[in-house]
């Protein structure tokens, strides 16, 4: 069998109301240039009985006991066949157009290997038109500080890139896919395409009320395992992060990881920042320019944006001139003491469940 152009991915568990919707979203495409590989995860209802009244070679079904979607994912990766892998949720759909606009971007333009197409939400048979939200290309990591900015069902992927930077990672349970973009826009430039909406998620379809919460935390806790082991240099993309750090740089990141709209800010963590910004600042060799700077900014202190990011330098400059490496904290050590401070409710019992899931 020739080698498809694309290779679309669905994890499935428990989806018998939608999943076969889902599989004639994409038997409906008008480009057919494709292989559908679905991963039936120890499904108790009858979703595979659905999968299986789809008569088509293009559909490739496997089945294994519950492992959990990050599972799947991965074992939907290891059987693809595609050039270039989306992925769809058993509940959600793609408009007929989809692969078309993704072909014809990619075909195009072979030298780019990632695009990331506009689309919507969907509930009770309405469907909402969503842009995909875009950032300015040096920002394309530092902006998922504020949490996930990117629709896992827009993004299409050379395979390739799996390849070379590794499936969907089971430390994230709720984030995975956020870390995974996360680790393709560090090396890659994403494309955006323009137009109408071309896949849309369903809401209100299984998920938990506790599970926006619980994925940001795990947003988090990606990002803060990126800065233990790499500092702040790991809000920069590839291509220039070889480069040495500038004290404007440092500050611009700064300001973005401590703005209140912040998830670390949000939680409480400027605490757990400020060793590991003052560490970067020791390794780069920039504590003379933080002085420079900090003087150069107090006549600004009067400003009450400014003020408490302001304070926050002090304390980094204050921890650099000790001369010792900065100690840092763990995420976990933090929510620990997080978890301690927060009354009794849903807030304390999710991140009480966060920590039980293990770091």
């Amino acid at each position: 069998m020739q080698q498809p152009f694309f290779s679309i991915i669905m994890p499935l568990y428990n989806h018998s109301a939608y999943v076969g919707e889902a599989i004639e979203s994409v038997m409906h495409q008008s480009l057919e240039d494709f292989e559908l590989v679905v991963c039936n995860d120890g499904s108790t209802d009858a979703s595979l009985e659905v999968v299986q009244s789809f008569k088509d070679d293009r559909i490739k079904v496997i089945s294994k006991p519950n492992g959990g979607t990050v599972s799947a994912l991965n074992a939907c990766l290891l059987k693809s066949q595609g050039q270039y892998i989306c992925w769809l949720s058993s509940d959600d759909l793609f408009t007929r157009e989809k692969l078309k606009r993704h072909h014809e971007f990619h075909s195009q333009n072979p030298d780019k290997p990632l695009s990331v197409g506009p689309f919507g939400h969907m509930q009770d048979g309405v469907r909402q038109h969503i842009q995909q939200v875009k950032v300015a290309d040096p920002s394309r990591l530092l902006h998922f500080v504020y949490g996930n900015y990117i629709n896992g069902l827009s993004v299409c992927a050379h395979k390739q890139l799996y390849a070379l930077y590794g499936g969907f990672d089971a430390r994230y349970r709720y984030a995975h896919d956020v870390e995974r973009w996360f680790k393709f826009f560090r090396f890659v430039s994403p494309n955006f395409l323009e137009g109408e909406a071309l896949s849309f998620s369903r809401l209100g379809s299984g998920g938990t009320a506790d599970a926006d919460l619980l994925g940001v935390l795990d947003v988090m806790k990606f990002v803060a395992n990126e800065l233990q082991a790499r500092g702040l240099k790991c809000l920069i993309p590839d291509e220039a992060s070889n480069a040495p750090l500038t004290i404007e740089t440092v500050g611009q990141l700064c300001l973005q990881l401590m703005n209140p709209a912040s998830l670390f800010v949000q939680f409480g963590m400027q605490d757990y920042l400020i060793p590991i910004v003052a560490r970067t600042v020791i390794q780069e060799k920039l504590v003379d320019h933080l002085n420079t700077m900090m003087l150069a900014l107090e006549s600004m202190r009067a400003d009450p944006v400014l003020q408490d990011v302001l304070g926050y330098f002090d304390q980094i400059l204050a921890m650099c001139r000790t001369g010792a490496e900065p100690q840092t904290t763990s995420l976990v050590q933090h929510l620990v003491g997080l978890h301690g401070r927060l009354n009794p409710g849903r807030n304390r019992d999710i991140v009480a469940k966060f920590l039980r899931n293990g770091f």
